[in-house]
């Protein structure tokens, strides 16, 4: 093996490492002893789309492609360059070119994929061009991430966390499918799942582990002790203000609902805390120290106390003291913000549109059994209106039930 041959297999083995400048440091010289070298050239791409340089990183693959314009290699790396720099649709076209020089190279099929997903638009081709990869190479794990990345953007989670689950049985300690099938039971729209959102930050510890520099998975863990906070806050928020109503007609009941108001949260925050391991118990608690979520914990505090006080406060405080215990709650939620989607898709994660399944069915049966009541009340044709107009959300609800599942059906 010559000189040039050891330096550009020390800069592979340095990018493989992630150290990224420490490669392009060994590349320097080689390429500018041999400024057509091919293999140092790709290399070089990759190591600058690494650092963040897509710009230096297109000039470089583009050398490559001029010097070898049948090398297949060279124009995955172009296309790499290309998606870099947001130029999807040359991205694709020479992503396909080098596809259709090595059709049996599954890489070549991977890079397809990731380019028609750059893209954002073409993802039943990209599905296609993922599955082939995967077909040509089923023991390759960055494959089935690829295909997991494609179903998470179909909407189809179950999908793409069955792919993640083969990529961890290929590789158990693969720090991006731990992230992402972390990420999937962090990003999911039932707000009653304080199991699956506990078991994605231990996830997401074990995807920090792996790999201490991987930003996203930090992101993604304060995300999901945020939200843990915001479901607590939610419950309290709202059993505090139907006990706050309730009081007009019945003291009984509302000082039970201020007690389940008060001990509801806490109940939330055992059965979540007690599926963390130390560490990450130990994070949370840095997390509910730290700005916004230490007012919101401060809130959360004195509205509970204010709750305990209402069950045994005289009847002229109760008003009062549940219906600042309410305020304080929605506060601490308001607080806790950083956790929901909006910021989450402003970090780049895909999050599910729309309303869950568990949300849609509380819907249908709450508007049926209210509609119910109004039309067997209806003496008037206010409360009849009322009722028609909750059936009709009833109906829509199961519509889009239906829709969903048929659309699943159909992809299966």
């Amino acid at each position: 093996m010559n000189d040039t041959a050891t330096s550009i297999a020390r800069a592979a083995a340095q990018f493989q490492r992630g150290d990224a400048a420490g490669a392009a440091q060994l590349l320097g010289p080689v390429l500018a002893a041999e400024p057509d070298n091919v293999r140092a050239l790709v290399l070089m791409t990759h190591t600058q789309l690494a650092l963040r340089e897509p710009e230096l990183a297109h000039e470089v693959a583009h050398r490559a492609v001029e010097t070898a314009p049948e090398s297949a290699e060279a124009l995955s790396a172009l296309s790499r360059a290309l998606t870099g720099l947001e130029r999807h649709d040359e991205a694709i076209a020479v992503a396909q070119a080098a596809a259709r020089i090595e059709p049996e190279n599954a890489y070549r099929h991977n890079r397809v994929a990731w380019a028609l997903l750059g893209g954002g638009k073409r993802t039943v081709e990209a599905e296609h061009a993922a599955r082939r990869a995967v077909e040509l190479d089923p023991e390759e794990a960055d494959f089935r991430i690829t295909y997991a990345m494609v179903m998470k953007q179909l909407d189809y989670t179950d999908r793409a966390r069955q792919a993640l689950r083969d990529a961890l049985a290929l590789e158990p300690e693969n720090a991006v499918a731990q992230h992402e099938l972390a990420t999937l039971d962090v990003v999911h729209r039932n707000p009653f799942a304080l199991g699956r959102l506990a078991r994605g930050a231990s996830g997401l510890a074990g995807a920090l582990r792996a790999d201490p520099g991987q930003q996203a998975s930090k992101f993604m863990l304060d995300v999901a002790l945020q939200r843990f906070l915001v479901y607590a806050a939610i419950v309290l928020a709202l059993l505090a203000y139907v006990g706050w109503r309730v009081l007009d007609f019945s003291v009984p009941g509302a000082r039970l609902l201020a007690a389940a108001a008060a001990l509801a949260p806490v109940g939330v925050a055992a059965y979540f805390v007690m599926r963390l391991d130390r560490p990450l118990r130990t994070y949370l608690i840095n997390v509910l120290t730290y700005g916004r979520q230490r007012v919101a914990a401060v809130l959360a505090a004195v509205s509970i106390v204010l709750l305990l006080t209402a069950t045994v406060a005289p009847r002229g405080w109760m008003g009062w003291l549940l219906g600042l215990a309410a305020a304080g709650g929605f506060a601490a939620r308001l607080l806790t913000v950083s956790a929901s989607n909006a910021h989450v898709r402003s970090a780049g994660i895909a999050v599910p549109r729309g309303l869950s399944g568990p949300a849609l069915w509380i819907i249908m049966v709450g508007c049926a059994v209210i509609g119910t009541l109004c039309l067997m009340e209806a003496s008037d044709l206010t409360l009849l209106g009322i009722g028609l107009g909750l059936y009709a959300c009833a109906g829509a609800a199961l519509a889009t039930i239906i829709r969903r599942r048929r659309k699943v059906s159909s992809a299966s």
